[in-house]
């Protein structure tokens, strides 16, 4: 069977929603953030507008409109998504050298690329309220064993899978939990 395929059927089966979730703070991201229909990203708003905006790049709005973080590094992202996340958080700077940054966004091309020292380098630029977004962790095998080994760092707290992104957290106060949830 496909892995894809295979990936998202494992997926459905054990994703829950938000009456599932006994976490208030990830209650909170799903109903104000993820699941908030008036937060849209509208397809004029792009450069290349299609008809409609996709899944994905609608996830990925929501999240940065949600968190609204001040400093973001991308690693491998593509234009558009570039482009979804400076209009989701307008004010933010982008891949400053030298700071802490509140989100990290790793695109599933680059997963290969990122040694473990370089997992810790970019695990010591972030702080208790950061967090990072990783694009389509199921995409192959290589994927989520990124995805899993990241899941096992003490630093990480909180992980949410919505099959199409993967998020991490880093809260200090937060008992450690790994949510599959629909989004």
């Amino acid at each position: 069977m496909n892995f894809r395929i295979q990936s998202y059927l494992q997926f459905l089966w054990h994703s829950k929603n938000e009456h599932g979730v006994h976490s208030p703070f990830v209650f909170l991201l799903l109903t104000q953030g993820l699941y908030n229909k008036k937060i849209r990203l509208a397809a004029d708003a792009l450069s290349n507008p299609n008809k409609s905006v996709s899944r994905e790049p609608q996830l990925l709005y929501k999240i940065i409109r949600y968190f609204e973080p001040k400093s973001i590094l991308t690693i491998g992202a593509t234009p558009s998504e570039i482009e979804v996340i400076r209009l989701g958080s307008p004010q933010a700077r982008f891949n400053v050298d030298g700071t802490l940054y509140h989100c990290i966004f790793i695109h599933s091309n680059e997963f290969d690329t990122i040694t473990n020292e370089r997992m810790e380098q970019l695990l010591n630029t972030t702080q208790n309220d950061s967090f990072w977004i990783l694009e389509n962790i199921h995409l192959n095998r290589a994927a989520e064993a990124f995805w899993s080994n990241l899941k096992t760092n003490p630093k990480v707290t909180v992980t949410i899978d919505t099959f199409h992104i993967g998020l991490v957290f880093f809260r200090k106060e937060q008992a450690e939990e790994h949510f599959i949830l629909r989004a």
